[in-house]
């Protein structure tokens, strides 16, 4: 019961997420006004707002208008269900840093699809997310703040020299200041790890698209996204990759 109760809250966040995504930057509040269909306008009814089912239900497309709903939505909510529901699987016990590090996750959720629809990473989340990390640090015993900003700024450093010669081009502010965050979350080595691992999986990526024949060397991808998942992974399996790490570093 616990474990459904945990994937019901990870399906209502999601749905939240959605209108936080599809509101992005058009002036309108995530938190007041019914949901409306983007095409036709026509306020969507409770039973249509249902995650996942409506969508499948409706055979993604609007009961007004008739046209296609984005698949994101039931995307955004799966996502956000099953990385909490993998979270709490996962954890060894339930306190107030394991609530607080499936707060850090909903947020890197929400970063992720952001990034991924508007390649941009919202300067309103990162400052959400900064203050949730020290938050969690600060519950900790014994926290080292020292020791994680000099891992934070030994992470960001490479990366911001990077945007500085590019003036912008390889990699964006919004990264820079995500991955700061999160060399300050994870500390060293894990921060570390979970920056290599964002950029093969981000490389990965670019090289599927390439042989597919869907971007150019020029085309623009969403590091943060990758950044995000990443970090996600690591927050989750935390306790199996700290002994793995033992064995490189």
């Amino acid at each position: 019961m616990f474990y459904l109760f945990i994937i019901l809250i990870g399906l209502s966040v999601g749905s939240f997420f959605n209108v936080v995504i599809f509101r992005f930057n058009t002036g309108k509040s995530a938190a007041k006004g019914r949901s409306k269909c983007l095409n036709c306008h026509s306020i969507i009814r409770w039973f249509d707002l249902i995650p996942i089912f409506s969508y499948f239900i409706l055979r993604g497309r609007c009961r007004k208008c008739n046209i296609k709903i984005s698949p994101l939505y039931p995307v955004v909510e799966l996502t956000t269900a099953t990385a909490l529901f993998l979270f709490f699987f996962n954890a060894s016990l339930v306190s107030y840093s394991t609530v607080i590090n499936a707060f850090i996750i909903l947020i890197l959720i929400l970063i992720i699809f952001i990034d991924i629809r508007y390649l941009i990473i919202s300067d309103k989340i990162l400052v959400l997310l900064a203050v949730t990390a020290i938050g969690l640090k600060l519950l900790a015993y014994n926290t080292d703040f020292y020791r994680l900003l000099i891992s934070a700024f030994g992470l960001t450093s490479f990366f911001a020299i990077l945007y500085i010669v590019s003036k912008g081009r390889w990699i964006g502010l919004g990264d820079i200041k995500l991955i700061f965050i999160i060399g300050f979350l994870l500390g060293y080595p894990m921060g570390y790890l979970a920056l290599v691992t964002a950029v093969w999986l981000a490389a990965m990526f670019s090289i599927a698209l390439l042989l597919a024949n869907k971007a150019s060397a020029k085309t623009e991808i969403p590091f943060g996204s990758f950044l995000s998942i990443s970090t996600i992974i690591f927050i989750t399996f935390n306790n199996e990759l700290q002994e793995i790490s033992k064995y490189f570093i």
